[in-house]
């Protein structure tokens, strides 16, 4: 009985992840808001290669979305995908992805993100388990100051990645351009 007393209690214990989505709800319920980060991405081979790139996600009404991190860029209008890299100038039409549109579309819910299950670390962290994800999933929050430092993302395999300098804010438009006059055009559907 006292086992599950105490599990119920630490659900309902607010962690300092909910205080960070009700101090940003306003942008969050916002119909276009944008999240910039700076992504650190480590191979499983040797922990000490790793790349910087910048990030930036904007969502918008009805699956509308531009996702980019460093070279590459995502855009959806709601129906098609388009994904650019400027490194070869090529733009490849397709489909949605649906498994990631729902990832990327499942943080823009208070309610949701309230609801996620979060563990408290000893090292700090708050481990955020998330349906089907096999991956560890630890947010590191000041408690000083209620920012997102950073979120540590670990597979099994031995690939990293660390997100941090995150900025949530709200942005007036989604921008579905991608390209330029001459990148090459490929339709996938």
């Amino acid at each position: 009985m006292s086992k599950y007393f105490f599990a119920t209690l630490t659900y309902l214990i607010a962690n300092p992840l909910d205080d960070w989505v009700d101090q940003n709800k306003n942008v969050i319920k916002e119909k276009i808001k944008s999240v910039s980060f700076k992504i650190r991405l480590e191979s499983g081979i040797d922990s000490k290669e790793y790349k910087i790139l910048n990030g930036q996600i904007v969502i918008g009404e009805r699956k509308q979305f531009r996702f980019e991190m460093g070279p590459r860029t995502v855009v959806s209008d709601g129906t098609l995908w388009k994904s650019y890299d400027d490194r070869t100038d090529q733009i490849f039409i397709q489909n949605p992805d649906n498994k990631l549109e729902k990832a990327l579309f499942s943080w823009v819910k208070v309610k949701k993100l309230k609801t996620l299950p979060v563990q408290n670390k000893p090292d700090g962290s708050y481990k955020i388990k998330l349906i089907g994800n096999n991956n560890d999933v630890r947010a590191y929050i000041n408690s000083d100051t209620n920012v997102l430092d950073s979120i540590l993302i670990s597979t099994r395999d031995g690939f990293g990645s660390k997100i941090f300098n995150i900025s949530i804010s709200v942005t007036d438009s989604v921008i579905l351009d991608i390209g330029t006059k001459s990148s090459e055009l490929f339709d996938l559907r």
